[in-house]
């Protein structure tokens, strides 16, 4: 009996690698025929010089050892458009607190000054300190103060937040950095 259910195991144990298997490679090939669509970014008025991919020359026969290649740059590109929408995603939010500021300032007499609160927001928690350190360059071009506490086996990116709404200050670090926690 026992040994007819080992026997049973040992099938479905091999039955299911061979599915993950083949399901791995029916991804791959999904993958490769994708293109994303072209990302259209407004021109901010701040000009940014960036690296441009270099392209490799064109030749006229493939090598089996130039796909690797292909695909490396084909996932720096796609890490520069995130990199470009994410600091697009920076400009509004420093936009949208330099025109609150200027409506505060307009409204003058109309609000009563309250008191701005200090928040710690915790931004990502990162196993590499340099995945870290570029979180923390998004998050100071935002005009955030930062800083990388190392606990727990992570590095763990901390912003200062003086505001006295803070959830709609976490609204927007969620929407740019994916997730937002007060640590007080």
């Amino acid at each position: 009996m026992k040994r007819e259910r080992l026997i049973i195991l040992l099938g479905v144990l091999v039955a299911l690698v061979f599915f993950y298997l083949g399901l791995n490679e029916w991804l791959k090939t999904k993958e490769e025929k994708v293109q994303p669509p072209p990302l259209v970014v407004k021109p901010s008025s701040q000009k940014k010089e960036e690296p441009q991919a270099q392209q490799p020359p064109a030749s006229t026969k493939l090598e089996p050892k130039s796909e690797p290649k292909k695909q490396e740059e084909k996932q720096e590109i796609k890490e520069a458009q995130k990199t470009k929408e994410q600091d697009v995603i920076a400009q509004k939010i420093k936009e949208e607190k330099k025109t609150e500021a200027l409506q505060k300032t307009k409204e003058g007499e109309k609000v009563t000054k309250v008191p701005l609160k200090t928040y710690t927001v915790q931004i990502g928690a990162f196993k590499s300190k340099e995945s870290a350190e570029k979180v923390v360059e998004r998050a100071r071009k935002m005009g955030y103060k930062v800083n990388i506490v190392e606990e727990d086996n992570f590095y763990k990116v901390r912003v200062l937040v003086k505001t006295d709404d803070i959830n709609s200050e976490l609204r927007k670090l969620r929407g740019t950095f994916g997730g937002a926690i007060v640590k007080q």
